[in-house]
């Protein structure tokens, strides 16, 4: 500490270096990172910290802070408007040149070199700093730090913030390694199985036996739904189609464990409440079938069955596939089979049905290929 009180450089090196990688989140690097600033004598108001990021809905992901409220995580989506606004921010001219930006906001030709300036000007701030922090491979992400005092930022303030940034880069660069894996994770396998993969599960034949509802569905008609419609439109149609059942199953704490071709595969994991686990998949499947299908010229089937499964890794050598095996996964995608012969959306097991809160009908005992005795399957009963 100097003889001011204040912090020094080197205490907040410390910090980062010792205290930052076991922080749980950006956010909490970045509000430790403003407030120890601040104990450094730094007025400093307002701050972020952004990278561009690996995901399937965001452009790019970036901490917010502000002195009187604290951190909170926002997004860049991959919208015009949104992406509009990020090439008119300082933030694109470093993501993409590595180049800084300083705004003195009391001068209108500082103010006027971005539309963020007289935003700032108006909540009342005086300067505004967006600095680049180099990665290892070359890319660059960002810290901006915004102040209200008339003074602005001293060339002292400068120096200390430059002294830092090194060891703030470093640890800002592990979290963005981490969440980028939990990121592909989540995406490609599975948020349940991509926690686990990362947790270390990645051998051939780790994971175990869990208990679980087990959904197939499957469009019909694929074939000719492929062969008279161009490839855009059959991405669409894909698209939207994925996209409904995906956004019911994870509403209802399900899994989508995998896409094969034009089918789904999910699972809604229980520890001895199989009646809770069939409530949330019918009421997903419910969900899918009660919405207006008019616009759409596709139909589906969905296969529901409760069973235990092997949940985890199969493969052969160096490539392998986080999925469920068994008995169980094939009972649902027969069920899924006769959804087209029957003329139904969703079919069920007897053992999904007997323990289900809503009302069942059967509609025959059917012969399923790969299991021994015909089984009773039931079809959801008219409201």
């Amino acid at each position: 500490m100097t003889k001011d009180g204040t912090i020094s450089s080197d205490e907040i090196i410390r910090w980062l270096m010792i205290e930052g990688p076991r922080l749980e989140a950006p956010s909490s690097l970045l509000n430790g990172y403003s407030l120890k600033l601040r104990e450094a004598g730094l007025q400093v108001d307002r701050s972020t910290l952004g990278a561009p990021i690996l995901h399937p809905i965001a452009k790019s992901s970036f901490v917010f802070w502000d002195r009187k409220t604290g951190p909170e995580q926002r997004w860049f989506v991959y919208t015009p408007d949104q992406l509009e606004i990020l090439k008119a921010s300082p933030i694109h001219r470093i993501y993409t040149r590595g180049e800084p930006t300083s705004l003195r906001l009391d001068r209108p030709a500082d103010r006027a070199r971005y539309p963020i300036g007289d935003d700032l000007w108006a909540e009342g701030y005086h300067q505004y700093e967006a600095i680049p922090l180099e990665f290892a491979d070359g890319t660059f992400k960002v810290l901006t730090l915004a102040t209200q005092s008339p003074d602005g930022f001293a060339e002292t303030d400068r120096a200390l913030i430059d002294a830092t940034l090194p060891a703030l880069t470093l640890v800002f660069e592990g979290f963005i390694a981490r969440n980028t894996a939990r990121t592909l994770m989540e995406t490609y396998v599975g948020t349940r199985a991509g926690l686990r993969v990362l947790d270390g599960e990645i051998a051939r034949g780790d994971g175990s036996t869990i208990d679980a509802v087990i959904w197939f569905s499957d469009l019909r008609g694929f074939t000719s739904l492929a062969q008279s419609r161009s490839e855009d439109d059959l991405l669409k149609l894909l698209n939207d189609y994925f996209g409904t059942l995906t956004d019911a199953i994870e509403a209802n704490s399900g899994e989508v464990l995998k896409f094969i071709g034009d089918a789904l595969l999910a699972v809604f994991p229980h520890q001895n409440d199989v009646g809770t686990a069939i409530a949330r998949a019918e009421a997903a499947a419910f969900q899918v079938i009660g919405e207006d299908r008019s616009q759409h010229d596709y139909s589906f089937g969905i296969g529901l069955h409760p069973g235990s499964v092997f949940y985890g890794n199969v493969g052969g050598g160096n490539r392998l596939d986080f999925t469920v095996i068994g008995s169980s996964v094939n009972i649902a995608s027969r069920i899924e089979g006769l959804c087209g012969v029957l003329g139904e959306t969703v079919l069920a097991s007897g053992d999904f049905a007997a323990k289900s809160n809503k009302r069942w009908r059967s509609v025959g005992h059917h012969e399923l290929k790969g299991v021994a005795a015909p089984l009773e399957i039931y079809a959801p009963a008219p409201a």
